[in-house]
């Protein structure tokens, strides 16, 4: 098979991977439903997009450069945070492929996402993890567009994403045995994206479009708001790990809180119900 015919297979197989996972997985609820359909958007727009370079130090100190390892190496970030139940149900499936293939030019890298380094080293040693990974201060979240966790990223030896798929992973055989095996022939066969020509294309990449400001979009939802919503995100602390309360905050995951205060009926629920349904609600799970 020629490279243009092999590159076009290895995309095809990512995306067709993602959408069996979203069939063989169940329904979502209705009030999640316009939230899948961003995370699937946001899929489909990365499919076959030079990967953004980043430099991040791990919980063991060691530095892992992207542009190093591509072309070497199969590359799977994970972008986790240690308060996301999904995240920590797809740790133990993660970790056991890893050590399955950690010999075979695979690197499989956990980013978490803007926590105490202590938080985070507990939740690794809790699960006993054996792969790397490191607490992002934010850039690499952005970089990938990266809206909730957990959120998974296969890079190519070719250098561009062939799969992104926001949810926990079920099974990570179906994810990713066919692409390793595809990437490895490209090793194997020697076309390989070379460092130099895979930091002039991240370079020269155009930024994926911003959609709206958080800034705004966080004061328009706060007008939006009763008093028992008010109350309620004020004294809520926000759910991505950052340390602010929902009101202060203009992640996308205090939003979608205020955007839900704002929208359903919560009749005579108590307020710490309410918030304990919210925090729930608004890490993603299984889809």
């Amino acid at each position: 098979m020629n490279k243009p015919l092999l590159n076009i297979s290895i995309v095809l197989t990512g995306i067709l991977l993602g959408i069996l996972h979203h069939v063989l997985k169940p329904a979502p609820d209705e009030k999640l439903l316009q939230e899948y359909a961003q995370h699937m958007a946001n899929s489909t727009e990365w499919q076959g997009r030079i990967a953004p370079d980043f430099e991040l130090k791990t919980t063991r100190g060691e530095r892992i450069q992207l542009s190093e390892n591509v072309g070497k190496k199969i590359i799977v970030l994970n972008f986790f945070a240690t308060w996301c139940g999904p995240c920590r149900e797809e740790m133990p499936e993660l970790n056991r492929y890893f050590n399955e293939h950690k010999g075979e030019s695979f690197l499989l890298l956990g980013v978490d996402a803007e926590e105490k380094q202590d938080r985070v080293d507990a939740f690794l040693a809790d699960l006993k993890i054996d792969f790397p990974a490191g607490v992002d201060a934010g850039p690499i979240q952005k970089q990938y567009g990266v809206t909730a966790f957990p959120t998974t990223v296969l890079i190519g030896v070719d250098g561009k994403v062939q799969f992104y798929e926001t949810g926990a992973l079920a099974n990570a055989e179906v994810a990713f045995d066919n692409l390793l095996r595809q990437n490895r022939q490209l090793i194997q066969s020697g076309r390989v994206i070379s460092p130099e020509e895979y930091r002039l294309q991240a370079q020269n990449q155009p930024a994926l479009p911003v959609r709206q400001s958080a800034q705004k979009t966080s004061a328009e939802e706060d007008d939006k708001l009763d008093p028992r919503g008010k109350r309620i995100v004020a004294r809520m602390d926000c759910p991505c790990g950052c340390e602010k309360k929902v009101q202060g905050c203009t992640c996308k995951t205090s939003n979608n809180i205020k955007k839900t205060l704002a929208k359903e009926d919560f009749k005579d629920k108590p307020d710490d119900e309410i918030m304990t349904a919210l925090n729930k609600r608004f890490c993603s799970g299984a889809m």
